[in-house]
């Protein structure tokens, strides 16, 4: 069991059902080096997120030494040492994606793989959306984009529970790139196909790029380091 498997079993109760889909994203991720800082920034959310408790001392202090471990692990990472460069990433990350998501459901038919695949991309986009919160307040495009996403995650869901196979009826104009993040495409580099979703997590799996490369455009190193929440 790795490490991301013993924190997901810990969750809290009150959390698991939140908290679950963005230890599927960090686990996918988590899988490429050059992607682990995705994976760092969603263990963050989640410790955000427990630390609400008040009462989950021993699981938050289990994130944290993941947290701490990472850090020490990348000490050359420019998206972890730097909370700007996280979130410029992130929320390029997200751009990408959500172009991706509007290209799939503008084809008019899609098989169930299909299906699956596209709510795994909404998933993951209303995932990554929660874990901008960890730079401060969430910008209002992409808490629209995040909404969209997930009630889009959801409707497929449903869909393909009731053996549906066409998947009709998005409204992808809605999910439109904020205004600045369009060209954000430019300099990721093209997600590969994801893994099918495991069982521990269903129908959650993001799209993993197999490099991210768009982090070297980015030159704002401030050095700001995460720090433990006492």
């Amino acid at each position: 069991m790795s490490t991301l498997d013993t924190l997901a079993s810990q969750v809290p109760q009150e959390l698991r059902v939140k908290l679950m889909q963005h230890f599927g994203i960090a686990k996918e991720y988590e899988k490429n080096p050059e992607t682990i800082s995705i994976t760092y920034y969603c263990l963050m959310y989640i410790a955000h997120e427990a630390l609400k408790l008040q009462k989950e001392k021993q699981f938050v202090s289990n994130v944290l030494d993941y947290l701490e471990a990472t850090k020490r692990n990348n000490p050359n990472d420019e998206i972890i040492k730097s909370l700007s460069t996280g979130q410029a990433t992130i929320e390029e990350l997200i751009t990408v994606l959500v172009g991706e998501t509007n290209e799939a459901e503008n084809e008019e038919l899609k098989t169930p793989d299909q299906l699956r695949l596209l709510m795994r991309k909404h998933y993951t986009v209303g995932g990554l959306t929660d874990v901008l919160s960890v730079f401060g307040p969430i910008k209002e495009d992409f808490l629209t984009l995040g909404k969209i996403a997930k009630t889009r995650a959801v409707a497929i869901f449903r869909d393909l529970k009731a053996g549906g196979g066409s998947g009709g009826g998005a409204s992808s104009s809605a999910m439109r790139p904020p205004d600045g993040q369009s060209g954000a495409s430019a300099h990721a580099m093209p997600p590969s196909k994801p893994p099918a979703a495991s069982a521990q997590y269903p129908a959650q799996m993001p799209q993993v790029p197999p490099s991210y490369a768009s982090a070297s455009a980015y030159n704002e190193s401030t050095g700001n380091k995460c720090k433990k929440n006492d």
